[in-house]
């Protein structure tokens, strides 16, 4: 007889998640952009992306968002934190005109990691956010992707997500990485007979 997989599901995040959560970014944040680089992290960026300080980062986001559309979100799997995610409203400035631009909510985080992969945590975790985009009734999502992220570009746009076309660099000690933004639309609630 096999044993029953433990419930996963996917909440707001509490307080008591922020070690699970600072852990989860440290390892995922390195990876990628260790990744990105193609080497090792230098000494001062990988002390940036510690587990104490990304913990203090969202803790501080979780006690005290700095919007109500701001939420942190956790995925669990039985007791365990396996993954979380964050979202908030775009950079208006960024996308243009608020009125050629019926609000878009931006995934600041969605991190899962390897081990705790290919569970459906991540699907999980990007369902709650499209529920809470509608709820806030935006019309799109985005997301920024580091360039050479093969893993997280495969998910999102298996979840329709495609370029936006627009890229970004981060500056990483002497060297730059880069994001490129992915976005997708979300079908309006209402169904009454328009076309698009």
């Amino acid at each position: 007889m096999t044993a029953a997989l433990p419930d996963s599901f996917v909440r707001p995040a509490i307080i008591s998640d922020v070690p699970f959560i600072g852990d989860i970014h440290s390892a995922t944040m390195q990876a990628t952009l260790s990744a990105a680089l193609d080497h090792d992290l230098p000494g001062e960026i990988a002390e940036q992306l510690s587990r104490e300080n990304l913990s203090k980062s969202w803790s501080a986001s979780i006690s005290a968002p700095p919007s109500p559309s701001y939420r942190t979100l956790t995925a669990v799997e039985g007791a365990a934190i396996v993954g979380f995610a964050a979202l908030a409203p775009a950079d208006q400035a960024l996308i243009g005109d608020p009125e050629d631009n019926p609000g878009t909510i931006e995934i600041l985080a969605l991190e899962v990691p390897r081990k705790n992969g290919r569970k459906g945590h991540g699907s999980r975790l990007l369902a709650a956010i499209a529920e809470f985009a509608e709820q806030d009734h935006a019309g799109e999502m985005q997301v920024w992707i580091m360039v050479g992220d093969e893993a997280k570009t495969r998910f999102f746009q298996g979840a329709g997500f495609a370029p936006r076309g627009i890229q970004r660099s981060l500056e990483l000690g002497d060297e730059l990485v880069t994001e490129q933004c992915w976005y997708t639309v979300l079908e309006p609630e209402d169904h009454s007979g328009h076309n698009h």
